[in-house]
């Protein structure tokens, strides 16, 4: 049962994994998206009321974008704790950075024998 439970979270995570990086490559392509518009115009020699809607729409889209990352992200941290809930331990893959977790290391003495 516990290997069964493993692979499912391990199905979840991944999916989790995904649903991540797709929202931060449309943030990223939405972004690249809000920097063209206003060059385009400048390009074109365009009066600024000409495609303004379109600024505000894509802008509205990143802050859409933003919010549903921060509950992606929220998701992640209930997901891990439902993990820990059901004694899963914490498996790292990659090289990715995790935010809040301290490096592991032995502190060194404040005092030394000279």
């Amino acid at each position: 049962m516990r290997v069964k439970r493993k692979d499912i979270a391990q199905s979840v995570a991944d999916r989790l994994f995904a649903a991540e990086t797709a929202l931060d490559l449309a943030a990223a392509r939405i972004a690249e998206l809000n920097a063209a518009l206003p060059l385009a115009r400048l390009d074109a020699r365009l009066s600024a009321t000409i495609g303004q809607d379109a600024v505000t729409s894509s802008a509205a889209a990143m802050v859409l974008v933003a919010r549903t990352r921060e509950e992606i992200v929220a998701t992640h941290a209930n997901l891990k704790r439902a993990s820990e809930d059901m004694g899963l331990r914490e498996v790292s893959y990659g090289d990715l950075f995790k935010a809040g977790v301290a490096q592991q290391r032995t502190p060194e003495p404040h005092l030394r024998a000279v």
